[in-house]
């Protein structure tokens, strides 16, 4: 890799942690109206695993979820939001794994879906892009939903539970987002790059 291009990935890098963290302290990336706490942090991740591929996902789902937990933290809406967080849910090693696992992986995900259809549609960008951001955002959601409901129990999320939760107005918000968004940012992005 030239200096240049390793320099250029590194900014790009830069710049997605750093709307990573703007959305986090405004309301942009965090949409805290009880009972519900909605995201929109996983756009940026996404972005980032389709441009620069997973390594850079697995970062910038990392930056996700030190976020979260942040927030989970210092400014929870609901007693499930507390889950979140290892220095009050309780059960630290649960709270870390749910709060970092499906976050680092929502950018690999995201990366892999993406070269999986952007080979097997043959080079569409926008399908490939659009069914990566929402498959990931899907997969997301289910691997939270599911350690949530393996590690506390106590919030009483049985599997139809997590299932129902992906037919949800916040949940579908969010995959339509990511899709929209994703698209409109990730093809001229590419096309810049000349990807």
């Amino acid at each position: 890799m030239s200096k240049n291009v390793s320099t250029l990935k590194m900014t790009q890098l830069a710049l997605l942690i750093a709307i990573e963290l703007i959305m986090t302290v405004t309301p942009l990336g965090y949409i805290m109206i009880p009972p519900i706490a909605a995201t929109l942090m996983h756009i940026p991740v996404i972005v980032g695993a389709v441009v620069m591929g997973p390594r850079a996902g697995a970062a910038l789902g990392t930056v996700f979820g030190l976020t979260s937990l942040w927030k989970a933290t210092t400014q929870a809406t609901s007693p499930v939001d507390l889950a979140f967080s290892p220095f009050v849910s309780g059960k630290p090693i649960q709270s870390l794994i749910m709060c970092m696992g499906p976050r680092i992986l929502l950018g690999i995900i995201a990366a892999l879906l993406f070269r999986a259809f952007f080979k097997a549609f043959h080079g569409k960008e926008a399908i490939s892009i659009g069914l990566a951001a929402v498959i990931a955002t899907i997969c997301h959601t289910l691997m939270v939903l599911g350690l949530l409901a393996l590690f506390f129990s106590e919030f009483g999320m049985g599997v139809m539970a997590v299932v129902l939760s992906l037919v949800t107005v916040s949940s579908a918000c969010e995959m339509l987002c990511a899709a929209v968004i994703s698209i409109a940012v990730c093809i001229p992005l590419r096309r810049s790059l000349g990807q």
